[in-house]
């Protein structure tokens, strides 16, 4: 079964660039550029920086991305992360449709870099790709709700001004403290404009987050959601489908976050039962050491799916993707579906 999982032609709809930092390009730039770390022994450093059993919370486990926002301290290190992201993601994992994401207030902020030259980078990088290879791929915007509404309304703005290379927009980060309501009339400039919105909606708290993300803020894709499936009368799960709602689910994440208490828990078999639009995706594979071969296996092994509804999924990332027409028509094919 490993093999026949390694050899799958793959799609990715939910992956952060900022989990794909490896252990040893965060050892090399710090070095580079004189930063501190914990450890300059790649194997303890690799024990510190990944994690490997579940956290005490998402906010304790966002906190494991300190070291990863360090290392974005030149546009050259930017070229190198989203490179080696690209790299993995092909040659590792056989994903033939990757849609990779970012803040660029959090990957940006602490280390003076210009926004749209790091963007202008980041595609740049991902174009290069493309012509090399049979994987189709493309860049969402995120927002994080954390960093505060100005933070917001700005990355908003320049998902508009660079709509161009940017393919969707993501709204992340402590759902629970910065409900979906906040940003209602936020996300409208995004709907003008045309580009699609998924937002990290349900991977904590409770179920009426998810009702209210749906009702507020119109998404096109739900990140995670995975407490959806807590409402006892099933209107949740209805909600998402009448919407036509793909969710992006990342088992090994939501276990280690404890959004669900084990994998064997977690609701994507359900959903698909329902009819839900779900699709598999690995969130942040370096820091979660994880990856899609992994994620498969997990459903496939301790999560009841079957062959055929991995190959569900597949067909639901293809339609659900932001990317355009013609790069979906190509990931169908090399995805048969």
């Amino acid at each position: 079964m490993d093999k026949a999982i390694r050899e799958m032609p793959k799609a990715e709809l939910h992956r952060h660039i900022e989990g794909c930092v490896r252990t040893g390009t965060v050892l090399d730039i710090a070095r580079r550029h004189g930063l501190k770390l914990p450890t300059f022994d790649e194997a303890e450093l690799d024990r510190v920086y990944k994690l490997r059993s579940p956290g005490a919370s998402l906010s304790g486990v966002l906190k494991m991305f300190e070291l990863a926002q360090a290392s974005f301290v030149s546009y050259e290190a930017v070229e190198r992360i989203t490179c080696e992201a690209l790299e993995d993601a092909y040659k590792k994992e056989n994903i033939r449709l990757l849609e990779l994401r970012y803040s660029p207030d959090f990957m940006f902020r602490n280390n003076g870099l210009d926004w749209r030259k790091g963007q202008e980078i980041i595609n740049s990088a991902l174009v290069k790709f493309e012509k090399a290879s049979n994987m189709v791929c493309g860049v969402i915007i995120i927002a994080s709700r954390s960093y505060g509404m100005d933070s917001v309304l700005k990355t908003i703005d320049f998902a508009v001004d660079n709509k161009k290379t940017v393919i969707g927009f993501d709204l992340a980060d402590n759902e629970a403290a910065y409900p979906s309501q906040l940003y209602r009339s936020a996300v409208k400039k995004l709907h003008k404009a045309d580009i699609p919105l998924t937002v990290h909606s349900g991977e904590e708290g409770e179920y009426r987050q998810v009702e209210e993300t749906i009702t507020a803020l119109f998404p096109r894709r739900i990140g995670h959601g995975v407490k959806a499936a807590e409402d006892p009368s099933g209107r949740t799960v209805e909600l998402i489908k009448r919407a036509g709602i793909t969710v992006e689910t990342n088992p090994w994440s939501n276990y280690l976050t404890r959004a669900v208490a084990s994998i064997e828990e977690h609701p994507l078999k359900k959903f698909i039962q329902a009819g839900l639009r779900c699709t598999i995706g690995a969130d942040d594979p370096e820091i979660l050491d994880t990856h899609l071969n992994k994620e498969y296996g997990l459903a496939l092994e301790k999560m009841g799916l079957s062959a055929g509804d991995v190959k569900y999924t597949l067909k639901c990332a293809v339609e659900g993707s932001f990317l355009p027409a013609d790069k979906r028509q190509q990931a169908a094919r090399e995805l048969s579906v």
